[in-house]
């Protein structure tokens, strides 16, 4: 173990577990007033909300179609439900059991990702940490093909040995590619890519990371661009149209922290920046290009952003664009099993303004999409509860008394890849 990763687990150490409820009461609790939180914060209610399981099964991966009307939610036992949504925010669910959990997963198998391809509402690829990722026409029985990875001794490329597993998955933006991350294995790390429409593996880029890719993104517009972090502290730019693996890395920069989620944004110039999540709940983003830093926010400042008191009780989940220019920062505790959800924004470089408090929540949320359009937040987690959260509190109290559970569910229909 290197020194960083010593340097995380003792930190984690100190973490209360999501789990531990005792510890995560001690001294948490809002710094203002209830009227200077409803004054600070917008308020926003669950219009609706659906159980995925009878069972205590993660929501471990979320995607949306490109209209944002079908959902698919992962869950750690390896199973994926699906609901199509209205444009009011109400769920229903699809029963197609077209997804069946990896055949005698074991509770080291989890789902590592879910993605629908192209604009397509019922094409839908699933990832799962055995090494596979899975496609499926939702209108069809059965897997269409799956993508693993094989490898070929080959002396004069001399590839090193690919281990049987993926960490995460991403495809590109026109569903042409899909990469693929993997742990450490026997001192090499790989990011693997698959031709979707060919059905078959492209080659792989394995000397840009020096431990465990956590995630992959590839840019949401321009296919060949792609983002990878991991638990080496690292973020890679490639593009992977370039020939080899030294011309298609762009840009290498050091968070000097374990990367655990990226995304892309764009700033007021128009420019790529990368966001980055760290394992300690810490918050950096960048210039994509350039690598310049350009925000910088640890968890203690984002706790005090959100109102609360204990950074150590704090979850950063997930950062999100705006319809218009700007980025928003979902955050929540462990307090009470999750109750506390709330946003901030970023709109300038040492300033956390509040945004939304998500009243309601039932949850310990790890997962979350958003419509800037609609403003609809759906949101995802540890009791495997898929929520629709909107502006509009007309229905916000109605669903506590019709909460659907799994049963009453509402019945519907050394060379580059290239």
């Amino acid at each position: 173990m290197t020194d960083f990763n010593k340097y995380c687990a003792e930190v984690a150490a100190q973490l209360p577990k999501s789990d531990d409820e005792e510890d995560a009461h001690i001294d948490d609790k809002d710094t203002c007033s209830a009227q200077e939180l409803a004054a600070q914060f917008r308020c926003q209610y669950a219009k609706d909300e659906a159980s995925l399981s009878l069972k205590k099964d993660y929501v471990l991966g979320l995607c949306a179609d490109a209209k944002f009307t079908r959902l698919a939610a992962g869950l750690s036992n390896t199973s994926v439900k699906f609901y199509d949504l209205n444009e009011a925010g109400a769920l229903t669910a699809v029963h197609v059991e077209r997804v069946p959990p990896v055949a005698g997963s074991s509770a080291a198998i989890t789902i590592c990702g879910v993605r629908f391809l192209d604009e397509s509402a019922d094409t839908l690829l699933v990832g799962s940490t055995d090494g596979v990722v899975r496609l499926f026409d939702l209108r069809a029985a059965g897997e269409q093909t799956r993508f693993v990875y094989k490898s070929v001794p080959n002396a004069e490329t001399d590839v090193p040995p690919v281990p049987n597993s993926i960490c995460c998955f991403d495809s590109n933006a026109n569903g042409r590619v899909i990469c693929c991350g993997t742990e450490q294995y026997m001192g090499n790390v790989h990011l693997l890519f698959f031709d979707v429409r060919e059905r078959k593996q492209l080659g792989g880029y394995y000397e840009s990371h020096q431990d465990d890719v956590t995630t992959v993104r590839f840019h949401n517009s321009n296919p060949d661009m792609l983002c990878s972090g991991g638990t080496d502290g690292l973020i890679n730019v490639f593009d992977i149209k370039q020939p080899d693996e030294d011309e298609a890395l762009l840009n290498t920069i050091n968070t000097e922290s374990s990367v655990h989620r990226l995304n892309w944004h764009k700033n007021v110039y128009d420019q790529d920046i990368i966001s980055c999540i760290t394992h300690t709940n810490d918050f950096k983003s960048y210039e994509s290009l350039e690598g310049d830093e350009a925000l910088s926010f640890d968890r203690s400042a984002i706790t005090a952003g959100i109102r609360r008191t204990n950074a150590g009780n704090f979850n950063l989940i997930n950062a999100h664009s705006l319809e218009e220019d700007g980025v928003f920062l979902l955050a929540g505790t462990n307090f009470n099993r999750g109750e506390i959800l709330r946003s901030v924004t970023l709109p300038a470089k040492d300033t956390l303004n509040p945004l939304t408090n998500f009243v309601g929540n039932k949850q310990i949320v790890r997962e979350s999409l958003y419509d800037a359009k609609r403003q609809i937040l759906i949101t995802g987690g540890e009791s495997g509860i898929i929520t629709v959260w909107t502006p509009d509190a007309s229905d916000s109290n109605k669903n506590s008394s019709q909460f659907k559970s799994k049963s009453k569910a509402a019945k519907t229909h050394k060379k580059t890849p290239y």
